[in-house]
């Protein structure tokens, strides 16, 4: 969508005479977000798309057209996010501009004698909010647990204007057909808008390349041309995002299958002395192309704070010969990783007590896995490739960054992220809106 001059200043009004910033001041909207509100709000458009760089405030001016819908159109808004946090998300933005003006709350049902701004925050159903005049609010979310039959509870109420948001989130066209099934004709809209990210292989990408959808993509370029990020911040934000991850949220594009190399590691030619140490163990019992390897990563730290590869190997060992592999180095651990689920648990307990006993005192940390394996070490990629970490070359934890993801064994570069992330306590950077 192009507006005019004029058309635009009549939304960044409609806008600021409503809404306000955090600071109390009246809201100015960006070109972009005065597309996106005037996308929502034209009942012309019956489905829209709508994407944008990260932290742009996409979510945040979709909460501002839906209030206007109910309020000033006396419209059905359901919004079902593709998360229940994002859905918790969008109601705390909803929820903190009701209170921006009196007349976007008065008349809202079960808000009695407003004259306290928090006391919306506080009186307000956290899911639903309806009006005298007709206006309804419901937020719902995909994964939540009301929801069954792959999505069969997100239908329970119709709406004028459905907006899906964190539609990158869903892949399953069995959910999405139940969504789309909530829009309703009978007062002249029966629209769908899906936001969200350019997540891959979901029903987000399968309607970017639907021409039946009105589509506003607000790319990196225009983010900063309007002032919403500096390009110093940008590159800050470059080296620590993965590739993929830099595609999806920043460039507002969908990666393509297979579509990049991930990692290029850079070699040292000599290790400096007075290193600190970490080291980590994945004991790889999971199933992999050729069976699981006992993945070990130790990694030093310079005064300066650059990171080496002391040491790696990725072998078919047993449990016994791991155990006795890692109380025979001789490195004085500052923290050695080891996961702590099921058998791995176990595992740690008993090395331990044997590192008590032996004299040895290695000061271990249980490891909790929250993410996928693949999610896990992709993450590794800006550090890996601004040379944050150098690496010997020519083992198999080399080969298995140069073939990533079409490796062989994963097991040694999960051990390196293990490591990582107990030597620098750092967690993966998904850029998550």
């Amino acid at each position: 969508m192009h507006l005019s001059q004029q058309e635009i200043a009549v939304v960044q009004n409609l806008i600021s005479s409503f809404f306000k910033n955090a600071k109390g001041e009246p809201y100015r909207a960006t070109v972009g977000q005065c597309e996106m509100f005037a996308a929502v709000t034209n009942r012309a458009y019956k489905w829209v798309w709508i994407s944008a760089t990260t932290r742009y405030g996409k979510s945040e001016i979709l909460a501002m057209a839906a209030i206007c819908l109910a309020v000033l159109y006396h419209l059905k808004v359901p919004i079902v996010a593709g998360s229940t946090k994002k859905a918790e998300k969008i109601m705390e933005y909803i929820l903190i501009h009701l209170g921006d003006h009196p007349e976007l709350y008065k008349g809202l049902l079960n808000v009695e004698n407003m004259t306290n701004i928090d006391k919306l925050k506080i009186q307000a159903n956290k899911q639903a909010l309806k009006w005298h005049t007709g206006g309804w609010i419901y937020v719902t979310s995909v994964d939540s647990r009301s929801i069954q039959a792959e999505g069969e509870g997100v239908v329970g109420e119709g709406g004028d204007v459905v907006i899906l948001e964190e539609a990158g989130l869903i892949k399953k066209e069995e959910q999405f057909s139940k969504i789309v099934r909530m829009s309703e004709e009978d007062r002249g809209w029966g629209k769908l808008v899906m936001s969200g990210n350019c997540i891959e292989n979901s029903v987000f990408e399968t309607a970017f390349n639907n021409p039946l959808y009105f589509k506003i993509k607000i790319s990196i370029e225009q983010a900063v041309a309007e002032g919403r990020f500096s390009q110093e911040y940008l590159e800050q934000k470059k080296t620590m995002t993965t590739t993929k991850d830099w595609k999806r949220y920043y460039l507002v594009q969908f990666p393509a299958a297979n579509e990049f190399t991930y990692f290029k590691p850079k070699k040292y030619e000599y290790l400096p002395p007075h290193l600190e140490f970490w080291g980590a163990t994945d004991l790889a019992l999971g199933e992999t192309k050729k069976g699981s390897l006992v993945g070990t990563v130790i990694l030093g730290k310079d005064k300066k704070g650059q990171f080496y590869e002391v040491d790696s190997w990725g072998e078919h060992i047993t449990p016994d010969e791991t155990m006795q592999r890692i109380l025979n180095m001789q490195y004085q651990f500052q923290r050695y990783g080891i996961e702590q689920v099921q058998f791995q648990k176990y595992f740690l307990q008993q090395l331990e007590k044997t590192s008590k006993r032996e004299g040895r005192h290695i000061p271990f940390k249980g490891i909790s896995q929250n993410k996928k394996k693949e999610e896990r070490i992709e993450s590794l990629e800006p550090f890996i490739n601004t040379g944050q970490i150098l690496f010997k070359g020519d083992n198999e934890l080399w080969t298995e960054m140069q073939d990533y993801p079409e490796s062989d064994y994963f097991d040694v570069i999960d051990a390196l992220e293990m490591c990582w992330r107990t030597a620098t306590g750092s967690r993966f950077k998904f850029a998550i809106v």
